[in-house]
């Protein structure tokens, strides 16, 4: 160990005993940095309703240091597409909370209580409480990263914001929630079809060349979905041309 990184580590230990924190627990991963950057909290005090205030409890606080599993957060975010509608790290959309600013100043089972209990437009996936586990290192990982604030504030919609055509045509079986227009549909027996105009949309029905859905693929789904998948559930729509041109400015 070389002189400067030696004395680092007296300094953190140094630091860790002077700090109220260290009168209850034992110093670990002392390498990172003070408890506050993994586990947040206020150090300064003894009282325990104020040290430990918004506090990462040990679940939660291996987001700097259980990689793998803040890697498998990171393929669950992805394959959940939950940039469609959130923002995490430097990417996704906005129709949702920021997700870099909700794991900033929430707790792990705040976020876990989120996930696992959603709201009326976000999609059940049902994670296990392992992934859900996974998923929120990720997050709280991706947010310690980020210095960027949230310029614009997310739009919370608590129910529906009226009738229209993506409603009256789709909102049976879909719903979705859009950045402009709210929640729309009211169905959960199909696809939630938040964000699928965008990039961020994982789409089990066009091909492996196609990287998103466009208006005339869109049209050609709403006329007849087993003209690109032969084996849709879905029926053909009884609509017409001006009322299909609706339903997908309201996807957008």
């Amino acid at each position: 160990m070389g002189t400067r990184a030696f004395l680092f580590l007296i300094f953190l230990l140094f630091s860790y005993d002077v700090f109220a924190c260290g009168q209850c627990h034992k110093p670990h991963y002392a390498g990172y940095g003070d408890c506050a950057v993994c586990h947040r909290g206020e150090m300064r005090s003894s009282r325990e309703n104020v040290a430990h205030a918004g506090l990462i409890t040990g679940k939660f606080a291996g987001f700097y240091t259980d990689k793998k599993a803040v890697s498998g957060g990171d393929k669950l975010a992805y394959e959940s597409a939950c940039r469609r509608c959130h923002r995490i790290g430097a990417e996704g959309e906005s129709a949702a909370a920021d997700l870099n600013a909700s794991a900033a100043k929430n707790t792990g089972e705040y976020l876990d209580d989120k996930i696992k209990n959603v709201n009326e437009y976000m999609p059940d996936f049902r994670f296990s409480d392992e992934e859900r586990r996974k998923l929120i290192l990720y997050l709280l990982n991706e947010s310690s990263k980020s210095s960027k604030k949230v310029s614009e504030p997310y739009v919370a919609y608590i129910t529906s914001s009226g009738k229209g055509a993506f409603e009256k045509y789709c909102g049976g079986c879909h719903r979705m929630l859009t950045r402009k227009g709210g929640g729309r549909g009211t169905g959960s027996e199909a696809v939630n079809l938040s964000g699928v105009t965008g990039k961020y949309f994982r789409s089990q029905v066009l091909s492996a060349n196609e990287k998103q859905w466009t208006e005339k693929r869109l049209a050609e789904w709403i006329r007849n979905p087993r003209s690109i998948k032969k084996n849709s559930v879905m029926p053909p729509v009884r609509i017409d041309e001006a009322n299909i041109s609706k339903v997908i400015k309201e996807l957008k």
